[in-house]
């Protein structure tokens, strides 16, 4: 089994940066009982997502060596900067979304050395589970994306992970384009890997952990690692278009709709004003879709745009209908 024998080690991994920051990822490692796959289930590489980081918490607390068959790696933490600093979506030390950067550059920037060095945590892993949320500016309804790229039974195998879990809907993409670069490359070396948005406004209600953690062992049953038959909720599979209502400038947001939301094309998503209330632009649905998350910060600013990423402009996620099983 991989040179481990049952039981669980946890460790802090720690490498200096060039810039004399560190990179501190924190490591379960559950070796089971009996032979089988390596799972990993990652958790907090936004440092406001915190109902996936309590999920993940769970596992590492509950899946015991005895009932499981290969090994399950939990990373609850991998941006531990970024959660130390209450700092949303992106790493405070270099201002960088870590969900866009790839290993394989550990001499580059802090976030490039943060996902070399999580990769090499969990490189052996057949599957991986990478838990998200609404962060403390949003309200998120929840899903599962699935990245369908690489090979065919690497696709099979993660739409089968994100069966289990009890969210309304699962969005199959396939677009490049708009899969993070982090999941795709998990694809391409093998890992079937989902990505779930389970939690809003950075608040980790007891529901919200327990749809992240349930999937969890729901996935880690499909795979034969733990017995018991896995839960199958009924989902609506999306297909359809995506698009972000950005703004073109600053101002004072007022949004008109709320996650999970279904709304027509030319219907109202919201104003911008300025400071005094007068209305600089007013939103509409460019198409029939579902209201996957909104910004509920009032703050928009539109100048704020390190490495050229729109977090601070950002308005409302929508996804069409029209592509929906």
């Amino acid at each position: 089994m991989n040179g481990y024998s049952p039981g669980i080690e946890k460790r802090i991994v720690s490498i200096n940066h060039k810039t004399g920051e560190t990179v501190e990822i924190p490591v379960a490692v559950i070796t089971g009982a009996r032979a089988g796959p390596t799972f990993a289930v990652t958790a907090g590489m936004h440092g406001g997502e915190y109902a996936a980081i309590l999920a993940a918490q769970r596992l590492i607390r509950t899946v015991r060596p005895d009932e499981l068959s290969g090994r399950l790696i939990v990373v609850p933490v991998i941006s531990t900067q970024a959660f130390m600093m209450r700092s949303m979506q992106l790493s405070p030390v270099d201002e960088r979304e870590a969900h866009f950067h790839l290993p394989g550059n550990p001499h580059g920037s802090y976030t490039e050395l943060l996902m070399d060095t999580l990769f090499t945590a969990i490189s052996e892993a057949d599957y991986l589970i990478d838990m998200h949320g609404g962060e403390m500016a949003q309200a998120l309804l929840p899903w599962v994306q699935v990245p369908l790229v690489g090979p065919a039974d690497v696709q099979s195998r993660s739409r089968q992970l994100a069966e289990g879990f009890r969210v309304p809907y699962i969005e199959l993409r396939r677009d490049r384009e708009r899969i993070p670069p982090f999941a795709v490359h998990l694809a391409e070396a093998g890992i079937a890997n989902v990505w779930t948005e389970v939690g809003k406004n950075g608040v980790p209600t007891p529901w919200d952990i327990a749809i992240q953690f349930e999937g969890a062992i729901a996935a880690l049953q499909s795979a034969g690692m733990l017995f018991g038959e896995p839960a199958r909720p009924a989902h609506t599979l999306l297909r359809g278009r995506s698009y972000q209502v950005t703004a073109e400038e600053s101002g004072v947001w007022h949004p008109a709709v709320r996650e999970g939301q279904v709304v027509e094309a030319g219907q109202v998503l919201g104003e911008l004003t300025d400071y005094f209330g007068d209305v600089i632009r007013c939103y509409k649905a460019p198409f029939r879709g579902v209201v996957m998350y909104y910004w509920t910060s009032s703050a928009i600013n539109h100048a704020r745009r390190p490495h050229g990423y729109n977090w601070h402009s950002g308005l409302v996620r929508l996804t069409a209908l029209d592509g929906e099983e």
